[in-house]
């Protein structure tokens, strides 16, 4: 997978763990995470890929033009990269991945609950 960094189990939780901080900082952005099985009839023990990235598609913004009415691309790239875990490592990777996650979404606001009770309330 082209632009796609797959690192090892250390480097991906630091990555991601930068990834989660630079977008709590800047109170908005996305960090997406999947993960998906490895069928390899080589391997006799079943691999998982885990991927995050932060959701820039690095698509060119038609509002931003320039003097010759060409679309300005944009200069952000993608971040994305990625690791396999075997899985029989699974437990102590999801245990790890899950203090990661949590650490870093303590910069997020907490949801407005307020207007979605006051409309259930009018409808009732």
């Amino acid at each position: 997978m082209p632009g796609t960094i797959r690192s090892s189990h250390d480097e991906f939780f630091s990555s991601l763990t930068g990834l989660l901080t630079q977008a709590s900082k800047k109170s908005r952005g996305s960090v997406y995470l999947s993960q998906k099985p490895i069928i390899d009839p080589e391997s006799t023990t079943p691999l998982v890929l885990i991927r995050a990235t932060d959701g820039n598609t690095n698509a060119p913004n038609p509002k931003s033009t320039s003097k010759d009415d060409k679309i300005v691309k944009n200069k952000s790239t993608k971040v994305k990269f990625s690791t396999v875990v075997k899985t029989d490592e699974l437990d102590a990777f999801y245990t790890r991945y899950a203090e990661v996650c949590k650490a870093g979404m303590t910069g997020l606001k907490k949801r407005d609950r307020k207007k979605a009770k006051g409309k259930k309330a009018t409808k009732a």
